[in-house]
């Protein structure tokens, strides 16, 4: 039978391990203690997500320190069950703009439709630091006119820098129509401090996001047809008039999405493919050929990223990417910049991120695979740099494990970049070993600071994280391998990672636990279904474990065309087959499931029905599961729980032994 979260309470005094913790489990598991830093126009002031836990008080708030006096003051403060702290940003120098999210329901009649469904809501909040005041910009009598409120609140097109108390929003601007094909969002122009709005520009059928030129006009957005076909949609400046171009549809070689206007307002940035790497390129408006410029490319990797500007031309002078650290400058002054940090900070990843109004003052983080970050505030003319805050102050990159890249090649020769962690001081054999995929499964890892593998390292395990096909950011034949292949030759990739540690003597064959998060949880479950005997354990958190449901979920109800369906699949008895709740006999080692009951991406049921499969099997499963919690593990007692629980999960079954000891320092 499995147990449950009150169980696990009870055994926990009871286990026993060899674990070489240097540091206690709240060291890695915590929220940061400071993040998503910002600079107030002025280059005098710092926002930033601090972590707060003084006696009955713990959750997270937004903090703003005046750099000159030293003063900290929290200006919006949550305990994360009723609502997460999601982005924060500065509009001027006495407002910042903070957008929330919570999980919610819908459960609305609209005509003879009745629309029920599971979501995730955002709301902007906004926080007048003069006044103390904390505004919410739409107001009860407007949200009333709507059938059907927005789930999205909080999406800012333009913070209209020149305009003190306004923003805009985009929003549905038909308000009487119910979710689906004619509820698309328009833009409002909202006085946030008279809770007043106006449209802006109006809905478009099929029309999502929004795109403003540097004269704060809407000028683009991205069409979405019935059938899937994608269109970028262009205004005329001239007539007014709007235009579409570059059609395209999902994982195709002829995708195009807007970045964002130059300050001349014919030049907009668009990302597209070159030589099969995404890449930024401009395009003349007025050139009845839009012919593309190339801008920025990188040989290996996919450039993703946003727009940098300069607060003084108001034109472009970056991109926020770079393989290899700091964001990448077009303008000379900048680059020389970047390079002198980086020949001072050789060894670090080096991220100016936001500039003053007068870019004589800049904000700066510096992280590495063992420093977890460090924020600095610096100034030009000459250059200095002063550390204002840590993002972990507890993980001391002196007592963290180094990464390096492990590559090798899958069974079929496809080459997976990888990256190993060992423990610090390890003699680099026969180690318990973490297999680590990650989630997405469209997304990337690489060799920055990670508080799971430091962790996992820190206990005395080596870690394998690797970029299986299908991952993101190696270009798009590698990202469209992996389409409709959960549970093969993307499982295969997973699998080859932990043989080649085998063969290569670091990983002992008999202690290896695969362990994962959303997407990686479900690579966790289906490697103990697919290779039963290879596996001395898993751990899925927040994990898909039934595919076909997954697909049929995100399905949406109002649209012929799902993405979902090109991505994963739309065979129903393929779908089965890959879904390790349908093969639970299979599984012959201990498995360890956590999931968060307010989980809005994978729902809380993928773990409840395999932790039932696996009971009714008569296998070892343990379950805990996360009260008031999303996909993120956003609460910190939560996530606290969570690595607890994984704790005593290893140190149970996949204990360190003795001959895997770091040596005596």
């Amino acid at each position: 039978m499995y147990k449950s979260l009150k169980m696990l309470a009870v055994v926990a005094g009871s286990l026993f391990s060899l674990c070489v913790n240097a540091l206690p489990v709240e060291s890695f598991a915590s929220l940061p203690d400071v993040s998503q830093m910002g600079l107030s126009p002025s280059g005098e002031k710092i926002s930033s997500i601090v972590r707060v836990d003084v006696e009955n008080t713990k959750g997270t708030a937004v903090q703003v320190t005046d750099l000159k006096s030293g003063q900290k003051k929290l200006v919006l403060f949550t305990d994360n069950k009723k609502y997460d702290i999601y982005w924060v940003s500065w509009k001027d120098e006495k407002t910042l703009l903070v957008g929330t999210v919570f999980p919610s329901k819908i459960d609305t009649w609209v005509g003879s439709s009745r629309v029920n469904a599971k979501t995730r809501e955002s709301r902007l909040m906004i926080i007048d630091l003069e006044k103390d005041q904390i505004l919410t910009p739409l107001s009860n009598n407007f949200l009333k006119r709507y059938k059907v409120i927005p789930v999205a609140q909080d999406l800012v097109v333009d913070t209209l820098p020149e305009e003190p108390d306004s923003i805009l929003l985009a929003l549905p601007t038909n308000q009487t129509l119910a979710m689906g094909s004619n509820s698309y969002a328009g833009v409002y122009k909202v006085n946030f401090r008279e809770q007043t709005a106006r449209v802006y520009q109006g809905s478009e059928d099929h029309v999502f996001g929004w795109w403003t030129d540097r004269q704060h006009r809407v000028r683009a957005g991205m069409y979405i047809g019935d059938d899937g076909t994608q269109k970028v949609v262009i205004k005329n400046t001239t007539d007014e008039k709007w235009q579409q171009v570059w059609s395209h549809k999902d994982f195709s070689a002829e995708e195009v999405t807007p970045l964002g206007f130059g300050l001349d307002p014919n030049i907009l940035y668009i990302r597209a493919y070159h030589e099969k790497r995404l890449a930024i390129f401009k395009v003349n408006l007025t050139d009845k050929n839009l012919a593309r410029e190339l801008v920025f490319a990188d040989p290996v990797y996919d450039v993703n990223g946003r727009l940098v500007y300069s607060p003084v031309t108001k034109d472009v002078i970056g991109i926020t990417y770079s393989a290899n650290g700091g964001f990448s400058f077009f303008d000379p002054e900048l680059k020389k910049l970047q390079a002198s940090i980086d020949k001072a900070m050789p060894n670090s990843r080096n991220y100016i991120y936001a500039f003053s109004q007068d870019m004589q003052t800049f904000l700066m983080s510096s992280n590495s695979d063992t420093d977890a970050g460090t924020f600095y505030v610096g100034h030009r003319n000459p250059i200095r740099l002063n550390a204002v805050a840590y993002r972990y102050k507890q993980l001391d990159s002196a007592a963290m494990a180094s990464s390096k890249r492990y590559d090798y090649k899958a069974r079929d020769g496809l080459n997976i970049e990888a990256y190993l962690t060992l423990p610090k001081n390890s003699p680099g054999k026969k180690l318990a070993t973490i297999i680590f995929p990650h989630g997405g499964p469209i997304a990337r890892d690489d060799d920055d600071f990670d508080y799971w593998v430091q962790y996992f390292a820190d206990k005395g395990y080596a870690v394998l994280k690797m970029n299986f096909r299908g991952s993101a950011g190696q270009g798009l034949e590698f990202r469209n391998a992996g389409l409709k292949n959960w549970g093969m030759e993307m499982q295969d990739d997973i699998e080859d990672g932990a043989r080649k540690l085998i063969a290569d003597g670091i990983a002992d064959e008999k202690s290896l636990c695969i362990i994962g998060a959303s997407y990686g949880g479900y690579a966790a479950l289906m490697g103990v279904v697919k290779t039963p005997d290879f596996y001395k354990c898993a751990v899925s958190v927040a994990g898909v474990s039934n595919v076909y449901e997954l697909v049929k979920d995100s399905r949406a109800f109002w649209s012929s065309y799902n993405v979902v369906d090109e991505q994963i699949g739309n065979d129903n008895k393929h779908l089965k087959e890959i879904s390790p709740v349908n093969f639970a006999d299979k599984i012959k080692v201990p498995v360890l499931l956590v999931h968060g009951d307010d989980d809005r991406q994978v729902p809380v049921k993928h773990s409840t029905q395999m932790r039932d499969a696996l009971a009714k099997a008569g296998k070892n499963v343990t379950y805990l599961e996360l009260p008031d919690e999303d996909h993120y593990l956003s609460n910190n007692e939560n996530r606290i729980a969570t690595f607890k629980a994984i704790d005593q999960f290893l140190d149970k079954y996949m204990p360190i032994s003795k001959s895997n000891l770091p040596a005596p320092k």
